[in-house]
């Protein structure tokens, strides 16, 4: 049966992705790591491509406010899963508010937000909307893991598959590698959806080895690079 492809864009915030950003990711361990702003060309070429022949892109986002279990501004602490603020889509205060941005390079236009609060109905909308209108999707979520962040990220698939009248079939980018893309990668294969990764579209924080997620993701999908998946469509 044909699928419907879905590009799936993980974070790629102003403070994710820009080295001034409030949480850049690089690993904090190796001062020759320059971070990810490296593969903004990359993820640009990535998100063209996914324009032109994916479905629906989704792009997902960290959307937080002062009090989300994620964020201690007194005492973070990435082994227990906390950190300093960052994309804070919910403060009061405008410059905050910029760093939840998606970086202006892939910025989508005009997205339909699936936003932190979203029943299953408005699930249902979001992906009715993003189908007929050709849209992009945006799911703001309270937690790195977007299906724990955004408990409505399970009815848009559903409702995704219904519209396009397909099975879904992703194809995943973004950071940090070892944080919110591993969490929706592992999230996606654990709900028995095909996932293509590319790893030449992702960068770490250094909390886990790249060799090591890459070699999970490629027991239950596919790990390829952004090259080579353009070269299969050609061919």
């Amino acid at each position: 049966m044909e699928t419907a492809t879905i590009g799936w864009v993980v974070d790629a915030q102003v403070d994710f992705m820009r080295p001034d950003g409030r949480l850049y990711v690089r690993d904090p361990g190796d001062e020759a790591d320059v971070g990810a702003a490296r593969i903004i060309g990359r993820l640009t070429e990535a998100v063209q491509w996914m324009s032109r022949h994916c479905d629906v892109v989704v792009y997902t986002g960290d959307w937080h406010a002062l009090e989300d279990e994620e964020i201690d501004p007194v005492a973070p602490d990435p082994t227990r899963g906390t950190y300093p603020p960052h994309c804070m889509g919910r403060s009061d205060d405008p410059e905050e508010r910029a760093g939840a941005a998606i970086v202006e390079e892939i910025r989508p236009e005009n997205p339909v937000v699936l936003e932190i609060d979203a029943t299953a109905a408005r699930a249902e909308q979001v992906a009715e909307t993003a189908v007929r209108e050709r849209r992009p999707i945006f799911i703001h979520k309270t937690r790195f893991d977007v299906f724990a962040g955004n408990p409505a990220t399970d009815p848009l698939l559903e409702a995704l598959a219904r519209f396009l009248g397909r099975k879904l079939e992703l194809v995943v980018v973004g950071v940090a590698r070892d944080v919110c893309v591993t969490q929706a990668v592992d999230g996606l294969q654990a709900r028995g959806l095909p996932v293509t990764a590319l790893s030449d579209v992702t960068w770490g924080l250094g909390l886990e080895p790249e060799a090591g997620t890459l070699a999970r993701w490629a027991r239950h999908g596919r790990v390829t690079t952004l090259e080579a998946l353009v070269g299969e469509r050609v061919a």
